[in-house]
C-alpha cells in the first residue's frame, strides 16, 4: 500500500485542481449552451434533401433548446465552399455544419489542393439519417434486371449510358463501384442534381440512372421507373422485391450515404457532448421521424465513435473508386 504524506497529498490535490480547473469554464458553457443564436451551415441549395433534413433537425433543436437555430445555404464545388468557410469559424458551437459525405470524404480527394482537411478541421457530432442509392431504368426498358444491364454492356462495349446527380456525387461513385466489380464500362452523363436525371431517363436519353430513394420513390410507385438493385446491406421494407447489390454478387458496392452534424475542431468537448445528446433526442422525436419518413429518409442516430469509424471507412472506399477512375471535379 502506498502511503501519502501530507506534502504528497497536498501536491496530488493541487494537480487534480489544476487539471479540473481548466475544464470548469467549458463545463459551465456546456451547461448553458446555447446562449444565443446558432447557425447551421448547409453546403447545398435550398429545397434539396440536405436542406430539408437540416431544417427539420434545426427546427427541433430550436424547440428543445430555446434558442434560434437558423439554416444558411452556401453552395458550390460539391460542398467545398461551405466546408472551407466552416473550417474558419470560431470553435464555440455557435456555427455547425449539417452535411453529406460530399465535402467530407469525397470532394477533397478530387481536387489537387483542398482548402481544408476534413479529418483535422472538423469534429463529428452525430449521424442523423441514411438513404441508399439505387440503379434504376425506365419501366419500359428491355433491361429487367442488373444481370441484363451487365450482359448488354459486355456485348456492346461503350454503348451503356447512365446518369447521376453529378461527377463525384455518391450515386456516381457507387454506380462506378458496381460497374468496376462487374467488369464493365459505362458512359457517365452528369446532371445538375437528381431532379434532372429522371426526365432524361424517362425520355430515353440515358439507359440507366443512379439515384437516391427520394428521387425514385414516386416513379417506382407510379410504375414509370424500375429499380434493379440498391446499395443497402439488406432489402428495404418499402421496396421488398428489389435486391441489394450484395445479393447479386457485388458486395464491395454496399455503402449507404448519410447526413450528419459536425462542429469545428477545437470546440470544447462538453459542448460537443451536449450537442450529441440533444441530437439523439431529436432523432427519437416522433414528429421528426414522421417528417423524414415522408421523404423516404431512414432516421439513424450514431454518436461520434460510430461517425468517426464510418468516415475512416468511407475515405478509403471513395478514394479507391476516385483513383481507379481518375475522377476530378469539373470533369
Amino acid at each position: 500500500m502506498v502511503r501519502l504524506t501530507g506534502a504528497r497529498l497536498a501536491a496530488l490535490c493541487g494537480a487534480v485542481f489544476i487539471a479540473t480547473a481548466g475544464l470548469a469554464p467549458d463545463l459551465a458553457r456546456a451547461q448553458n449552451y446555447p446562449t444565443g443564436p446558432v447557425k447551421v451551415m448547409v453546403p447545398f441549395g435550398a429545397g434539396g434533401a440536405t436542406d430539408i433534413i437540416g431544417r427539420v433537425v434545426a427546427d427541433q433543436l430550436q424547440q428543445n433548446l430555446g434558442q434560434p437555430f437558423t439554416v444558411e445555404n452556401r453552395t458550390g464545388a460539391a460542398g467545398q465552399i461551405a466546408a472551407a468557410a466552416f473550417a474558419r469559424v470560431p470553435p464555440d458551437g455557435a456555427t455547425l455544419l449539417f452535411t453529406t459525405a460530399a465535402p467530407i470524404t469525397v470532394a477533397p480527394q478530387m481536387v489537387e489542393k483542398p482548402q481544408y482537411d476534413p479529418r483535422k478541421d472538423f469534429v463529428p457530432v452525430a449521424l442523423m439519417a441514411l438513404q441508399p442509392i439505387w440503379l434504376v431504368v425506365n419501366a419500359k426498358s428491355p433491361h429487367k434486371s442488373l444481370a441484363d444491364v451487365v450482359k448488354f454492356a459486355k456485348a456492346n462495349p461503350g454503348k451503356l449510358t447512365y446518369g447521376s446527380p453529378g461527377v463525384g456525387s455518391e450515386p456516381h461513385l457507387i454506380a462506378e463501384a458496381v460497374f468496376r466489380e462487374a467488369g464493365i464500362q459505362a458512359t457517365h452523363v452528369p446532371f445538375r442534381g437528381g431532379g434532372a436525371v429522371v426526365p432524361a431517363l424517362l425520355g430515353d436519353q440515358i439507359a440507366l440512372a443512379a439515384l437516391s430513394t427520394a428521387s425514385i420513390a414516386s416513379g417506382i410507385k407510379g410504375d414509370t421507373l424500375r429499380a434493379l438493385a440498391g446499395s443497402m446491406p439488406k432489402r428495404e421494407p418499402d421496396f421488398p422485391n428489389v435486391p441489394t447489390f450484395a445479393e447479386l454478387g457485388y458486395k464491395n458496392a454496399t455503402i449507404v450515404p448519410w447526413w450528419g452534424m459536425m462542429a469545428v475542431a477545437g470546440t470544447p468537448q462538453p459542448i460537443v457532448s451536449k450537442l450529441t445528446q440533444e441530437l439523439e433526442k431529436v432523432a427519437k422525436t416522433p414528429a421528426v421521424r414522421d417528417r423524414l419518413k415522408a421523404t423516404f429518409v431512414q432516421v439513424h442516430f450514431g454518436g461520434p465513435a460510430e461517425f468517426n469509424k464510418l468516415l475512416d471507412f468511407e475515405t478509403k472506399w471513395y478514394g479507391d473508386i476516385i483513383r481507379a477512375g481518375g475522377f476530378k471535379l469539373g470533369r
